[in-house]
Parts: structure tokens; sequence; C-alpha cells
């Protein structure tokens, strides 16, 4: 039998393979798994894609901060 988690007793072992009698082989487990697991990194790569695609709260006032001192600057330049 293989084992499915590194510390797992005889016992929990049993408990696993009554529990996974759902009709499917390990193989087909595995592959419904890893298909899963495409879709999530797919969906987290496009939430990266929004997140950086947004300004940060801490660029928007940099960049307030950044004119207000060149502002600041030309104004004192001029008079």
């Amino acid at each position: 039998m293989v084992h499915l988690y590194r510390y797992a007793t005889v016992s929990m072992e049993a408990r696993i393979v009554l529990m996974s009698d759902n009709g499917f082989t390990q193989k087909e487990m595995l592959v419904m798994i890893l298909d899963g697991q495409k879709e999530i990194n797919k969906q987290i790569d496009e939430l990266h894609e929004k997140v950086n695609t947004k300004i940060g709260r801490q660029e928007l006032f940099g960049w307030i901060v950044a004119v207000g001192a060149l502002s600041a600057l030309v104004g004192n330049l001029m008079s």
C-alpha cells in the first residue's frame, strides 16, 4: 500500500482508504487535484495582475508629496 501521509499509522491508512472509495483511481484523483491546482494558480496570477496594475496608497502619497515639494520649490524660486 502506498503511504499517503509520511507519518500515517496503519489505522489512519485504513480510514483513508475506506473514505477515498469514491470510484476514482489514485491516478484519476491526482489528475483532478493537479487540474484544480492549475486553475487556482491561474486565478492567483489574475489577482496578482489586478493588484500590480493599481496604484498603492504609499505610492499615491509619495507622488503627492513630490509634486507638493516641487511646486513649493518653484514658488520659492519665482518670488
